[in-house]
């Protein structure tokens, strides 16, 4: 209560609009305990920008996901995310929920008939189940929130928790950041990261970095200052064009010259999987106990970063207004829903696989992006589109999933490998592949293309042997993420191929 007096003060006597900085406050008094990540989006705002008018940020939802890099429910003034994210495995979420004041009210049937759900009861409130995994719940007079996965118990507890106010459900670190929304700095998203990282990982990690081999800095320095991490802000502001300041904060002052924290930084984030081409050309500064980036966001950054906590459901926005009693769809709704389900899914796919020729030839430095790209292609809008295509979209997103799943078990494997350091028995790569059952009328067997690895003989404890050990694995995963792109990019071939057939348009 205290950290939240002194900021509102300062904010008050500075001038700045703190109002929009209150309101964010009090949606985070909602939020479940346990928080460590936030988004904050003043929609109001957004919605106003040049860049959000071009690219159609706040249109229907299955009209606009194929052009646009962030969704902005038309409904909503103030939204903010929150979730528990575990950065020692690849950002996995417990869970996630957002919380949203809107600009109008939604009854709770135009909502469970958008969502495809139903209305329940829980809590002595009515909440709608949708079988996006997620329950929507009316949280006061035009503020609704969302939680996912739809556990009912948990959500029931929630429920409770968020009728009493808690002014300490985020943590220090997470309020300052809200406090940087501003009318001009639409988004800020937070991740606190005090105590997140494990001495013995960032200390076997840092071992193998070549940055730190090129550089005059000791492991042990690196190792003290990466262990006093206290999290990361990201400030977008967005005009014409967006644009991010991010900042990485310690306890400890960053003893270390501009360029070299930006290398860290960037293979820090490579080895994550959440590797940003847009931060190659952003500006980096070291400024006490932080080390400072900033610089423009491509319409793919901002994909890519907002993947990484997004509205759990957004159906709701979605034929609100159409009536219980629709009419059956024609063969032209099903022909135009399903074109922009197809562009909807294929849009995204291109967008992860990017330029090849600029990617690491190793791999696995996208795993991330692929696990949150096949939660976007499960989260589109599904009514009245093609069954077959429908599949298409399923098992594309299961094949992402699979690569992603080769990048983290390969990284598991040199883990284990290098600490014990024994000859190993050859090993498979893999029989991957979401295509094996097929479609209606073509079948993409993943059949057991396995890609095996010779192990490391002579296992003595030196570089040379750690070295080789990262490699094969790496080339491990780098032939199964091929092996995927390979079948997504026959089965696109395929549906389009068999859809504008079909419907006599051509997809």
């Amino acid at each position: 209560m205290q950290l939240r007096f002194n900021i509102l003060s300062v904010a008050f006597c500075l001038g700045l609009p703190s109002l929009a900085f209150g309101q964010f406050l009090e949606l985070g008094d909602k939020v479940p305990a346990g928080t460590n990540t936030v988004v904050a989006m003043d929609v109001a705002a957004l919605q106003a920008t040049p860049l959000a008018k071009k690219e159609g940020w706040t249109q229907k939802l299955a009209q606009a996901y194929a052009s646009r890099a962030v969704f902005l429910p038309p409904e909503a003034d103030k939204l903010l995310l929150a979730s528990q994210l575990s950065a020692n495995q690849d950002f996995e979420e417990d869970w996630e929920v957002a919380v949203l004041t809107l600009t109008e009210q939604l009854s709770m049937d135009a909502i469970a008939r958008a969502e495809g759900g139903y209305v329940d009861e829980i809590g002595g409130k009515q909440v709608v189940w949708s079988p996006s995994d997620a329950y929507l719940v009316p949280m006061a007079e035009k503020t609704l929130g969302i939680v996912s996965p739809a556990h009912r118990q948990e959500v029931s507890r929630w429920i409770e928790h968020a009728a009493h106010p808690h002014p300490d459900n985020l943590t220090p670190y997470l309020q300052r950041a809200l406090s940087k929304v501003t009318p001009e700095t639409q988004i800020v998203m937070a991740i606190d990261l005090k105590d997140a990282a494990s001495p013995h990982r960032v200390e076997d990690r840092l071992k193998g970095s070549e940055v730190l081999k090129k550089s005059s800095l000791s492991l042990d320095q690196v190792v003290a200052l990466v262990l006093s991490i206290q999290g990361a802000t990201i400030e977008v502001s967005v005009g014409e064009t967006a644009r991010a300041k991010s900042r990485i904060d310690f306890a400890k002052p960053v003893n270390m010259a501009d360029g070299v924290a930006k290398r860290l930084v960037h293979e820090a984030l490579n080895r994550l999987g959440i590797q940003m081409t847009d931060m190659d050309n952003h500006q980096c500064s070291v400024v006490g106990k932080s080390i400072i980036m900033e610089g423009d966001l491509s319409s793919g950054g901002l994909r890519r970063l907002f993947s990484l906590l997004e509205v759990p459901t957004t159906k709701f926005s979605e034929l609100k207004e159409e009536s219980a009693g629709e009419k059956a769809p024609s063969a032209g709704d099903m022909a135009e829903n399903s074109q922009v389900y197809f562009k909807s899914v294929t849009s995204l796919l291109d967008d992860l696989r990017g330029d090849r020729s600029k990617q690491d030839t190793r791999g696995g430095q996208d795993g991330v992006w692929m696990e949150r790209y096949a939660r976007k292609i499960d989260r589109l809008p599904i009514l009245h589109v093609d069954d077959d295509l429908l599949e298409f979209g399923s098992k594309s997103a299961e094949t992402l999933r699979i690569m992603a799943g080769a990048r983290r078990g390969a990284g598991l494997s040199a883990g284990s490998q290098k600490a014990a350091l024994r000859t190993s028995s050859d090993a498979g790569g893999g029989a991957y592949g979401a295509y094996g059952g097929g479609y209606r009328n073509y079948s993409y067997g993943y059949g057991g293309a396995g890609y095996g690895y010779g192990g490391v003989s002579g296992a003595t404890s030196n570089e040379k042997d750690r070295n080789q050990i990262t490699r094969q694995e790496q080339n491990k995963a780098t032939g199964t993420k091929n092996e995927g792109w390979r079948l997504i990019e026959d089965a696109t071939a395929a549906i389009r191929r068999e859809m504008t057939k079909q419907y006599g348009v051509e997809f």
